[in-house]
């Protein structure tokens, strides 16, 4: 008995690139588009303004009076314990991002200060 290439499973012939449509081999291509815009459009942290970095800062080091206006944004259960400095390209200070948990649901609020107290954003 001689077994052929391409019978019964083995072989070249049958290697499984025959079966492979044009939809199967779309599956990888379309996987890599979507890994390689995650990776560099980000995912998560890029919500500084554009033209702006971040800066972590101490909550405490916030002026009271930012501090004041984050915490009457926000719903009174938010409690604010993290801050960030926004700094332009030429490194001056323009806003304060201040961040808090909600006890009552666990969700995560933060609030956008200008240095005059305005709430430019909130979420």
């Amino acid at each position: 008995m001689t077994i052929e290439p391409g019978r019964f499973g083995f072989g070249a012939a049958d290697s499984g690139a025959s079966r492979c449509g044009p939809a199967a081999r779309r599956v990888p291509l379309a996987l890599a588009i979507s890994l390689a815009a995650a990776i560099l459009g980000g995912c998560g942290e890029h919500d500084e303004p554009p033209g702006m970095t971040k800066q972590a800062v101490a909550f405490d080091a916030v002026p009271e009076s930012l501090r004041d206006a984050a915490r009457k944004a926000l719903p009174s259960g938010v409690k604010l314990n993290e801050a960030w400095k926004n700094l332009d390209r030429k490194g001056e200070l323009q806003s304060y991002e201040i961040r808090g948990r909600n006890a009552a649901d666990g969700k995560i609020r933060e609030v956008r200060v200008s240095l005059t107290g305005q709430i430019l954003e909130m979420e």
